[in-house]
């Protein structure tokens, strides 16, 4: 009996009784569907956690100085030089603002040409500085909450901000205030701009950027090492590596009961193959009186356990790709079933029916063609 042969006889005997065939598969696809989804819709959660708490900041490093050292503006350059990555020198205070009749306390904060790629500042109205303005013109920026407070249609006006008068060249979107008294909002300012207008040479901090794939405390003693003694770098890695490690614990306690449900639709099979020698004695009898060795049986009836177990691994895809849309629809998240994480949970199917396949097919192969006859 050929490998054909083999596989054209057990096609034929699940097709002899298909309801019972379509439960055995069943108990197997949910199982494998459960997987899939459990692992899909983890992922994307994982993306959505990690979208979340990079909008909370936590892709930088704030580099500051000790009471007995100062940052310089220049320091910015160094870190970025050493990391390898975007770094940003910044200082900030607490001031009254005026523009005509009105007067509100904001944020005024100076920052180098880094600024949009650091923290990533977009202009909503107008502009944002040029690489000229960066030398000390007297232009100004200002959040939404600011512009609102300042009656909205700012851009273009000028304002006194401490002894000076600045431009507001535009609204910026994106920025993140680092008083929480500056309710009222912030106004950016060039850092040089800035330092003139305060009569300064010091910074507050230099934020630096994280790359993906970098850790954000290795990139923090990176720079305070560029830096020498007397500075400290403060990240949330504990806090995003807390994040991922909820989600990944969560997602693997699923997909650990996911796959006990996929074990008990292998054992299935095992049982049914076993139901199944038992019923076929006649066959298998005949099988071995024409000349069939105990080999071709056996391997007769592992074929119909992979056979069992891939249509179960492709009806668990099919499956997965409905639960995953709907529940993510139901969760609020964006995912689908990649081919990547598909053909493993098929490959995986078909291993087991090997493995819970072979018992049935020992069985079988050990039976004597007279037992097998005299027994019908």
């Amino acid at each position: 009996m050929r490998l054909r042969d083999a596989a054209a006889l057990s096609a034929m005997n699940l097709k002899k009784n298909p309801v019972r065939t379509l439960l055995t598969v069943l108990g197997l696809s949910v199982g494998i569907g459960a997987v899939l989804t459990v692992l899909t819709l983890g992922s994307a959660g994982e993306e959505q956690v990690e979208f979340q708490i990079t909008r909370l900041g936590v892709d930088k490093v704030w580099i500051t100085a000790l009471e007995e050292n100062t940052l310089k503006a220049e320091d910015g350059t160094v870190v970025a030089a050493a990391t390898g990555t975007q770094a940003c020198a910044g200082a900030y205070t607490m001031t009254a603002v005026r523009l005509g009749e009105k007067t509100v306390l904001a944020q005024v904060s100076g920052y180098d040409q880094a600024m949009e790629a650091v923290h990533g500042t977009q202009a909503a109205r107008g502009r944002l500085f040029s690489a000229r303005e960066y030398d000390g013109s007297a232009v100004a920026l200002v959040d939404e909450a600011l512009a609102e407070n300042l009656g909205g249609d700012v851009v273009g006006r000028r304002m006194d901000v401490g002894a000076r008068k600045v431009r507001i060249v535009g609204i910026a979107s994106g920025m993140k205030a680092q008083a929480a008294a500056a309710a009222n909002g912030m106004v950016i300012l060039p850092l040089r701009t800035f330092m003139d207008t305060y009569g300064t040479g010091n910074v507050s901090e230099v934020t630096m950027s994280v790359p993906p794939g970098r850790r954000a405390d290795e990139m923090g003693d990176m720079a305070v090492a560029a830096l020498g003694d007397g500075y400290q770098a403060a990240s949330l890695q504990e806090e995003i590596d807390a994040a991922r490690s909820v989600v990944r614990i969560f997602v693997m306690v699923l997909a650990c009961v996911a796959a006990v449900c996929m074990l008990t639709g292998g054992i299935g099979v095992m049982n049914i193959l076993l139901v199944s020698v038992r019923e076929r004695r006649r066959e298998i009898g005949l099988i071995k009186a024409i000349g069939g060795t105990s080999r071709q049986v056996g391997i007769l009836f592992l074929m119909e356990a992979v056979c069992y177990t891939l249509l179960g691994g492709l009806l668990g895809v099919a499956m997965s790709l409905v639960m995953v849309f709907f529940f993510g629809r139901l969760i609020g998240l964006e995912a689908a079933v990649s081919i990547a994480s598909a053909v493993p949970a098929v490959a995986i199917a078909g291993t087991l029916g090997l493995i819970f396949g072979v018992i049935p097919a020992l069985r079988a192969a050990a039976m004597l063609p007279v037992d097998a006859l005299r027994s019908d």
